[in-house]
């Protein structure tokens, strides 16, 4: 209920109550032969009509400020465009395993399957790429490769410059109290203890995204880090962490960490090299990245963006109020308070949508500013960096180098909760056009129709989900020892749905199961899930969706 109608209804209702001593009881609600309940819905509906009228194009630009703003503040394709180029680079051109003429490389990072591949990795394959010392001459040139320069030593796929050393660091794994079957494992190998069988820890069934690397616990062996500098050969030291066994049967993660800048984007680059030991004996290789905009206003668009975005969002906040304090004043009228009458009406899956759309805004206001400090912050240290490692011992070097590692992962972890926040918000913007629509009764259609089948929607979706999960249930117990997409049941359920959508690697499922079973089994899913069951919930929308268009006013 608006506020102008707040003011509507009480003025005809005092105006009727005034004239009570004039009508009978029984024409109190009547005025001129007009119910007052009917022609306060009738102003309503009008208030409303004009009020969505009023609203959509600031909804509408409410998104489009969003998004520019958005967009300024992630640098989204610039960013990616970094990130690729490194990506590309280590997995590519990072090789061992070369041929007797020493020329081809036959194995990559995905080829790391044991510690001895990683030192060779990491000799041949990583340090060449990253820590060159000498010039790169074309096959086949009579030039002869010389020693690199110390500006060149700096530059790292022409665009990108090095701060500060490498690190290698590692993680010990803690062991198990005991094994699952201690008298087996003890009859196997008895002079192993029992509290060293399996190793406690998170493990991997798939290959590990960059967001389940994110969300791991790495405790750093602080007595192990490693630091490379980029100005020397590595291969020495490379050595004697091979010949000091470096890695060890307690080892479960390790991680190359270096940091790149790119002045053409302005953009610093924490790059990660993790490799995972998993308790089934499989090595997992995934490689990181945390990308910052290290001057966000250098030029005055982002901050024209957030200007209109978040005046827009105060804009709505000041209605908010104004809305909340003139309609507590307007149920005073007859000198009584309904302050409760008037909050329950407020009360409003509406009006929480605004308030939680002003809220989660002022939110991102506030995580902004703190990331900008951070990379005030971190801007100054990387400053501090490159004149200390320039003029100081290797050793104060490496603190200042931890210090922006240790920076740049706090500003990181806070860009990418804001990026996070940023990511839902465009929801509550929907939420905010559905709600403008609901004002209009023809625009009213799609909401009405999803309000008026929700009834209808939560008992189908008991019957889909029990059906559904029966079939994840039954992929699992066929392909899930061969096919990592049903080797969990959290797993199997995203992958069942891709395969409803039309994702389905049928030819995997055939691998495992055999073509009878596989074919059975598809066969049933599609026919039940997507014939059956998808159609019915297509039904049950039109059919109410049929019954709210015959009811709006033409």
């Amino acid at each position: 209920m608006t506020t102008i109608a707040h003011k509507v209804y009480y003025w005809v209702e005092t105006t009727i109550e005034n004239e009570y001593k004039i009508f009978q009881p029984k024409d109190i609600a009547y005025r001129h032969g007009v119910p007052a309940k009917e022609l306060f819905t009738y102003w309503q509906k009008e208030i409303d009509c004009d009020k969505a009228v009023q609203t959509l194009p600031r909804t509408l630009f409410l998104i489009i400020f969003f998004a520019l703003m958005l967009l300024s503040h992630e640098m989204i394709g610039p960013a990616q465009s970094i990130e690729r180029a490194i990506r590309f680079d280590i997995e590519e051109n990072a090789n061992f395993a070369f041929n007797g003429v020493g020329t081809f490389g036959n194995k990559n990072i995905q080829d790391v399957n044991s510690f001895a591949d990683f030192y060779s990795w990491f000799r041949l394959g990583f340090a060449a790429i990253y820590m060159p010392q000498s010039t790169s001459v074309s096959e086949g040139s009579t030039l002869t490769a010389v020693p690199l320069s110390t500006p060149n030593k700096q530059i790292y796929l022409e665009t990108n410059r090095k701060l500060g050393p490498i690190k290698l660091s590692q993680q010990k794994v803690t062991k198990a109290s005991q094994c699952d079957n201690y008298n087996l494992f003890q009859a196997i190998d008895a002079g192993v203890t029992a509290d060293s069988c399996a190793a406690l820890g998170k493990d991997f069934f798939i290959q590990p995204t960059d967001f389940d690397i994110g969300f791991l616990d790495f405790t750093e062996d602080m007595n192990a880090t490693i630091w490379f500098s980029p100005m020397e050969d590595a291969t020495p030291l490379i050595t004697w962490l091979e010949n000091s066994t470096w890695l060890t049967s307690d080892t479960d993660h390790w991680k190359i960490t270096m940091v790149l800048y790119n002045p053409d984007f302005d953009i610093l680059t924490v790059t990660g090299i993790h490799f995972l030991l998993a308790r089934s004996g499989r090595i997992w290789k995934q490689i990181t990245f945390m990308s910052l905009k290290m001057a966000p206003y250098a030029n005055l668009w982002p901050l024209c963006w957030e200007i209109l975005f978040f005046g827009s969002i105060f804009t709505i906040f000041i209605e908010e109020v104004y809305e909340v304090v003139s309609g507590l004043l307007a149920t005073r009228v007859r000198g009584r308070c309904k302050c409760v009458s008037f909050f329950r009406e407020y009360i409003s899956v509406w009006n929480l949508i605004d308030w939680v759309s002003i809220i989660l805004a002022f939110t991102l206001l506030g995580m902004w500013i703190l990331t900008c400090e951070d990379r005030k912050a971190l801007q100054v240290a990387v400053e501090a960096l490159i004149a200390t490692c320039s003029s100081a011992d290797q050793n104060t070097c490496q603190e200042y180098q931890e210090y922006v590692l240790d920076l740049a992962s706090d500003a990181g972890q806070l860009a990418g909760q804001t990026s996070l926040v940023s990511s839902f918000y465009p929801f509550c913007i929907l939420l905010r056009l559905f709600k403008t629509f609901s004002l209009q009764p023809r625009l009213a259609v799609v909401t009405r129709t999803l309000w008026a089948s929700f009834a209808d929607l939560a008992h189908f979706g008991i019957i889909f989900l029990s059906v559904f999960v029966t079939f994840v249930f039954m992929a699992m117990g066929f392909f899930g020892r061969t096919v990592e997409g049903y080797s969990s049941f959290h797993i199997a359920f995203v992958t069942l749905f891709r395969a409803l959508m039309g994702d389905l690697d049928f030819d995997a499922m055939e691998e495992q199961a055999g073509r009878v079973i596989a074919g059975i089994f598809h066969l049933a899913f599609m026919l039940t899930m997507l014939l059956i069951l998808l159609n019915m919930l297509i039904a049950i929308i039109m059919d109410v969706y049929a019954e709210t268009k015959r009811n709006v006013p033409d």
